[in-house]
């Protein structure tokens, strides 16, 4: 217990139940937590459950595609908490279709969302953990990413 109390962890795609399982044991294990994501409503029952456990949990709302909105999720980080120690770059999103039938449109939609925004988060919890002294980030993918998945 307690293995990362009065650290600061951010969690991406904390709406879903990945995200929100994650952002549960990071706060019972002591940490602070920021819980980003695009739904708003899922997000914050998660930060309800914790808060009645004990934990310290804040919502941004947060599209992990955007440079400006990882600047400012980690400036709102930083305010909040003074710190940045672990960031698990979770969200992502995977679209059902077969691919003779998805559009470049929607590949880009995935890749934007699953490569770019774990780039972009890594870019900028770097400068904020320097300042922490250090830290841990934390990739997330789907097995899907290792084995090919029949039509």
């Amino acid at each position: 217990m307690d293995r990362v109390k009065g650290k600061v962890a951010i969690v991406t795609g904390a709406a879903g139940p990945l995200g929100k399982a994650q952002a549960q044991l990071l706060a019972k294990e002591g940490a602070k937590v920021v819980l980003s994501d695009i739904v708003e409503a899922e997000a914050k029952k998660a930060i309800e459950e914790i808060r009645r456990q004990g934990g310290e949990a804040i919502f941004m709302i947060h599209d992990v595609t955007s440079e400006q909105g990882w600047a400012e999720v980690i400036k709102q980080t930083l305010s909040a908490f003074g710190r940045l120690d672990v960031l698990v770059n979770n969200a992502g999103i995977l679209i059902n279709k077969a691919i003779e039938e998805m559009t470049l449109e929607d590949w880009r939609r995935v890749m934007s969302v699953n490569l770019d925004g774990v780039f972009l988060g890594t870019k900028y919890a770097i400068g904020a953990m320097k300042g922490s002294g250090g830290g841990s980030i934390i990739n997330i993918s789907s097995v899907a990413g290792l084995v090919g998945m029949g039509a």
